[in-house]
C-alpha cells in the first residue's frame, strides 16, 4: 500500500498503487515505474546454459579474487586493457573472462 504525505504543501508518495510503484531515490526524487508481470513460460535451454555458466564463473571468480597473488597478477593485466574496453571492476573483468572460457568449452 502506498504512503502519501504532505510537507509544506508538497505531496510525497512512496509504495504501490495498482501496477505502479513509487519510490524515492537517494537524491530525493520520486520515481514511478510499472510492475512487471511474472514470467509464465519456462526458461529456454539457452537461458539455462547461461545461468549454469554464470553460476560456475561466479564461484571461480570468488576463488580467484580471494587469492592475493592471483589478484595482484590479474590487476596488472586488467590495468593494461584500454580503459574504454575494460569492465568497470576487476571482478567484472574476471567474470567476463571466465564466462568466455566456459562458453568455449561448451559448458
Amino acid at each position: 500500500m502506498a504512503q502519501v504525505s504532505f510537507m509544506d504543501g508538497i505531496m510525497s508518495i512512496n509504495g504501490k498503487i495498482g501496477d505502479t510503484i513509487y519510490r524515492k531515490t537517494p537524491s530525493g526524487k520520486t520515481i514511478a515505474y510499472q510492475q512487471r508481470n511474472p514470467r509464465t513460460s519456462p526458461p529456454t535451454e539457452q537461458e539455462l546454459r547461461h545461468r549454469k555458466r554464470f553460476a560456475i564463473a561466479t564461484q571461480l571468480a570468488r576463488l580467484v579474487l580471494n587469492h592475493p597473488e592471483l589478484q595482484k597478477t590479474l590487476m596488472k593485466t586488467y590495468k593494461q586493457i584500454n580503459i574504454k574496453k575494460r569492465p568497470a571492476t576487476l571482478r567484472g573483468y574476471v567474470l567476463s573472462q571466465l564466462m568466455n572460457m566456459l562458453k568455449e568449452i561448451d559448458i
